[in-house]
């Protein structure tokens, strides 16, 4: 089984990559944020019983409830509730959904401090609300059956759980009781548990009171010292084995001077599969999202390559700076764009300049990544360092020079493209599938 306490960009990856690698686990995530995959296990979902409805639909963000006059105003970033003028909510989008997808929603008094947080599934469930005191602390969390029914209360201030299953109360002192209370109740075969955290998912495990052998893929930096999990795990001699897994070679190698022969054998180097969308194809096709004007040079990197066709595209309407580009035959604009545009620039694009000021739109730097684009930008203004290579981002001054020249290049020859883009894949440390299955096979024998 695989267990993670958030399912976030990191477990995504670790998630992507035993799946493509033949590992199919079932998969728990502690937190559930109500928008995870249908087929994953959380002990919310268990606990209530949870079932997708049979007229499931997405909470919009004018379909939130509000008291009569008050209203509520949206963009595609975000909404609020206004009272006379005056706020009374925020309104949050689950921006990896449809647009306007309601995930959460504050609420304020009317002092404008936050009171409380109603949360959303991906069905429009309301399935459960926090509570913050006057200092905007979190205090505690109540979990609702899809009948309205309180199934879990967590207290933040204590720090205890109580869970409210097959009538009766359990409580908890503390969340790793919790957890291992789930994972009884699962009644699954717990021999191997793949985690990514030395946190709550290792203190899960550690004091579970079952042998075992679990792997443990360390995607944190150690800043040069091993934490001390890690080398209380890779000592050996406890109830449950462990093998560490590191992605990164830079901090695999780091880990691995620090550590003595013994320790080394239980400390293995490895990679990520990646399942692209699409296949690079190393043409001077260029994308950019941006709901920004203020994208610097632009008008010389145009005017510098004008082999090379510029797809813009901005879910708003464009500012006459920018539709003055579309006097430039190699320049093709896309104002309001609709998302079935939006998929059909990154299947036939194969460069993402990532050189706009302002916040990403719609995810842009990370999907171009899914689609396997080359992404080139200004290091100042890169909104995505994860799957960006620092060899691929450069200043902005001299009239982007350097970017410039980088465009040329790869336009003049297949192989300077190439070496740009494995700069990229080395960067998201990707390996073939046989080399990782060379490693899991080492130790799940």
């Amino acid at each position: 089984m695989q267990l993670f306490e958030h399912f976030d960009t990191k477990a995504q990856t670790l998630y992507d990559t035993l799946r493509l690698a033949g590992y199919e686990n079932e998969i728990i995530v502690i937190e559930d944020d109500g928008f995870l995959p249908e087929h994953f296990v959380t002990p919310y979902r268990y606990f209530a019983n949870y079932q997708v409805p049979e007229d499931a639909c997405p909470l919009y963000f004018n379909q939130v409830d509000i008291p009569r006059y008050w209203e509520i105003i949206g963009s595609n970033d975000e909404a609020k509730v206004n009272d006379m003028g005056q706020v009374r909510a925020n309104i949050f989008y689950h921006h990896e959904s449809k647009p306007r997808i309601v995930s959460h929603v504050e609420w304020l008094d009317s002092q404008g401090r936050l009171q409380y947080v109603d949360h959303y599934t991906q069905h429009g469930v309301y399935f459960a609300q926090t509570v913050y005191n006057l200092a905007g602390e979190k205090i505690l969390r109540r979990y609702l059956d899809q009948q309205g029914r309180e199934v879990i209360y967590e207290n933040f201030v204590a720090q205890s759980i109580i869970v409210n299953w097959q009538g009766k109360a359990h409580h908890f002192n503390d969340k790793v009781q919790y957890v291992q209370f789930f994972l009884q109740a699962l009644n699954k075969n717990m021999e191997r548990f793949v985690i990514n955290s030395l946190g709550l998912p290792f203190l899960v495990l550690y004091h579970l009171d079952k042998p075992g052998s679990d792997l443990i893929f360390w995607q944190e930096q150690s800043g040069g010292h091993v934490p001390g999990n890690m080398s209380l795990i890779l000592q050996g001699d406890h109830l449950r084995n462990y093998h560490v897994i590191v992605p990164d070679k830079e901090e695999y190698e780091c880990l691995k001077q620090q550590l003595g022969a013994n320790e080394q054998q239980r400390l293995l180097p490895a990679g990520y599969l990646y399942d692209y969308a699409r296949q690079n194809t190393y043409t001077a096709n260029i994308v950019t999202m941006t709901n920004s004007d203020q994208i610097h040079h632009l008008e010389a990197i145009v005017k510098a390559c004008p082999k090379a066709t510029f797809h813009i595209g901005a879910v708003t309407e464009m500012s006459d700076k920018l539709t003055a580009f579309d006097d430039y035959p190699n320049v093709k604009l896309f104002p309001t764009i609709e998302r079935a545009t939006v998929n059909k620039l990154y299947q036939s694009c194969d460069i993402y300049l990532d050189i706009n000021e302002g916040g990403e739109i719609i995810n842009a730097v990370q999907t171009a990544f899914d689609h396997d684009l080359l992404i080139l930008g200004y290091r100042d203004t890169a909104h995505n360092a994860a799957v960006t290579a620092p060899e691929n981002l450069f200043e902005k001054g001299e009239n982007a020079a350097q970017l410039i020249q980088v465009l040329k290049d790869i336009q003049l020859k297949k192989r300077y493209f190439q070496v740009r883009h494995n700069y990229q894949k080395s960067h998201v440390h990707e390996i073939t599938r046989k080399a990782f299955n060379q490693v899991m096979t080492r130790v799940t024998k």
